[in-house]
């Protein structure tokens, strides 16, 4: 879905607009947004109003912006779009429209069309200077990614102002000897596939959650166990179609959970897709995930307070001092936004399979402070990896820390 405030007057730039989003209609199911009265209906691709039908409406800067959001939000959940692109720079709704959709799980691209070009900025000075400050900067960093045709434009945002490094360079089809609009749709498309491919964890459905759960805890399954997955687990991942098997592939990677994944899938007797082994363009992830196993013999982090309770129990049982190293070193991950799933099924497996006294595991929990997280932890892995209640260690717990240790694993 593309979202513009105001449909250009320009009879040139509304032909470009318009050669756009026809070529691109060509692969795609493409829409558009604006706050314009709807000219004559395009045939190739849908628009919509979400203005209040005046002709000038929002051109002054003054709008309801709780009407304007419901129908926004209204459209875009009709639509559900896998991308929302906002075009144009310097403007207030646009940095609203972002908002409301990142808010939401929806990625956008932005395309500023020269308004980060240093030149334009020192020329604008004075009169843009607030705008850059209250939202204009905001918009370049928090977009999934920035579209743009400007080389000075890309080197300012990346190295001068290093305001973000994704950032996709396509030449503007207008250049060069004639207007090249099919192969200026055809790299967007790429872009938005490239966008898709990236931050993995934030556009997997709930359908792909439940398969990564039921793989990871059949690949970590006692081999005793008659059946470790139940029916509707099976018939799940018998549904799970090629290009959900990729998005699975993607994110197993980012997890660093791969070979869980794989070898989940081979007890399942599935048949994995060539198209999962195809290599995705993807930008650098805004958090860098820690994929080397959980140390279960030393600390990672160098606080005094860890290091001192991991004193205290030296007297305990190998496992005992074994789980709270290991958590210990899972917390340090979370407050530094590093952990990953492979940490989880590293806990999994000793929480599952390392026979420990638990009434003495909990005292040991309650003298280094761990007890809270161990719990909200339980609960966690209830959910990723379906850990049974009968192998927690302590009682699993569900409050508003357990959401933000859920909210730091999906974070992109």
């Amino acid at each position: 879905m593309h979202f513009i405030p105001f449909l250009p007057t320009d009879a040139d730039a509304a032909s470009c607009l318009d050669l756009f989003l026809t070529k691109m209609s060509d692969e795609h199911d493409v829409h558009l947004a604006t706050l314009s009265p709807l000219p004559e209906p395009a045939q190739e691709y849908k628009m919509y109003c979400i203005g209040n039908g005046k002709k000038k409406y929002g051109q002054n800067g003054i709008v309801n912006l709780l009407a304007l959001q419901n129908r926004f939000l209204n459209l875009l959940y009709s639509l559900m779009p896998h991308i929302v692109h906002v075009h144009g720079s310097y403007c207030y709704l646009n940095s609203r429209i972002q908002l409301w959709s990142q808010k939401r799980g929806f990625p956008v691209v932005f395309s500023p069309y020269g308004g980060m070009n240093p030149g334009f900025i020192d020329k604008e000075y004075g009169m843009r200077t607030w705008k850059m400050i209250c939202y204009q900067k905001n918009m370049v960093r928090h977009a999934s990614c920035l579209l743009t045709s400007d080389v000075e434009e890309k080197d300012y945002i990346m190295n001068e102002a290093r305001l973000t490094d994704r950032i996709e360079l396509i030449r503007d089809p207008r250049e060069g000897e004639y207007a090249d609009f099919d192969g200026y749709a055809e790299q967007v498309g790429r872009l938005y596939l490239k966008v898709l491919d990236s931050d993995k964890g934030a556009h997997l459905d709930q359908q792909c959650q439940e398969a990564v759960s039921a793989l990871l805890h059949l690949s970590m399954a006692g081999d005793n166990e008659r059946q470790p997955l139940c029916s509707q687990d099976i018939l799940n991942l018998r549904s799970i179609t090629p290009a959900k098997w990729r998005d699975i592939y993607i994110y197993a990677a980012e997890q660093g959970i791969t070979s869980f994944i794989k070898e989940g899938g081979s007890r399942a007797q599935l048949t994995f897709p060539d198209s999962v082994y195809n290599q995705a363009r993807q930008f650098a992830t805004r958090f860098k995930r820690d994929l080397s196993p959980l140390p279960d013999d030393r600390l990672i982090t160098k606080s005094f307070f860890a290091k001192r309770a991991i004193g205290k129990i030296s007297e305990a049982n190998v496992p005992v001092r074994k789980i709270c190293t290991m958590l210990f070193n899972l917390r340090y991950h979370f407050d530094h936004q590093t952990v990953s799933l492979r940490h989880l099924c590293d806990i999994y497996d000793v929480f599952r399979y390392v026979e420990v006294d638990e009434d003495r595991l909990a005292d040991a929990l309650r003298q280094c402070h761990l007890l809270t997280f161990a719990r909200r932890l339980c609960q966690v892995l209830a959910e990723v990896a379906y850990l049974d209640e009968g192998f927690m260690p302590v009682a699993a717990l569900n409050d508003r820390g357990t959401e933000r240790m859920r909210a730091t694993i999906m974070k992109y």
